[in-house]
């Protein structure tokens, strides 16, 4: 990222995060308008106009506001204005910090009221049914066969009765954001950031069978111990692991499965 890029980012997110603590709650509401901004944005070709660095600051603010006031909150107004007034190096870049700030305002406005952890496993469990129904995974996943809003009204019909409005707010994000991976690979960044503001740190663990909760109590202590931080088990039941376990902390492995060591020894037999 360069330099202009990031030193925006950096003096709108130490602007913002007063603004943030004194909402609260309304964190939920904002960051919503946030994304929903980002999204009409990144449709249209105003984010050149916004970012262009031939146009004075305060031009580019103006605009801004001319198009949000009385659409979004006077504080989303003000929060897109002052990115407005920065440097960015490529246009895509104010999108995608606008991505971060809505994710973050909804997630702390549900630290707010105490309903973070509640979220992050509605997340989960959309991730969960994802992972189990291959043709709705397919189905969401971005294709030329059909428009992005058609996905999201997809995901709402399946999903927005079963979770909460903050939640779905962010699997729509989630849906609409392209990137490798799809909706699974988004809804995992949104876990992990709203792991990462409890300070805990998740762990991907698949075994055979399903572990006891003895078992399980013991992993994650093991694994708070070596991390260092609290530890939330994401728990998953493959056969063909046949046996041990595999354990995934962000792009660190641990896999002690008998699948693995069956792999290995062919492996080395075959060499």
């Amino acid at each position: 990222m360069s330099r202009g890029t990031a030193a925006t980012r950096a003096h709108v997110r130490a602007a913002w995060a007063p603004v943030l603590t004194a909402a609260g709650v309304e964190g939920q509401a904002l960051g919503g308008q946030i994304l929903a901004v980002a999204h009409q944005l990144a449709k249209a070709p105003l984010r050149g106009p916004l970012t262009d660095p031939g146009r004075q600051a305060q031009d580019k603010a103006d605009l801004a506001a001319a198009l949000l006031t009385g659409r979004v909150d006077d504080r989303v107004v003000e929060l897109v204005s002052a990115m407005a007034r920065g440097r960015w190096s490529a246009p895509v870049d104010i999108i995608s910090a606008l991505h971060d700030l809505g994710i973050e305002a909804i997630l702390e406005g549900a630290r707010a009221d105490g309903t973070m952890g509640s979220i992050e496993q509605e997340l989960f469990g959309v991730l969960d049914h994802l992972d189990h129904d291959r043709e709705l995974r397919q189905a969401l996943e971005p294709s030329r066969r059909t428009t992005t809003e058609a996905r999201v009204r997809l995901a709402e019909q399946v999903f927005a009765e079963h979770i909460s409005a903050p939640a779905m707010s962010l699997l729509r994000w989630c849906v609409r954001h392209r990137t490798e991976g799809g909706p699974r690979r988004n809804l995992r960044r949104v876990i992990e950031r709203a792991a990462a503001i409890q300070h805990r740190t998740i762990a991907d663990v698949v075994t055979a069978q399903p572990m006891t909760r003895p078992q399980e109590e013991r992993l994650r202590a093991i694994l708070t111990r070596r991390l260092g931080s609290q530890v939330e088990l994401n728990t998953v039941v493959d056969p063909a692991v046949i046996g041990g376990m595999r354990i995934t902390v962000k792009s660190h492995v641990m896999d002690s499965t008998v699948r693995s060591a069956i792999a290995q020894l062919r492996a080395r037999m075959a060499g």
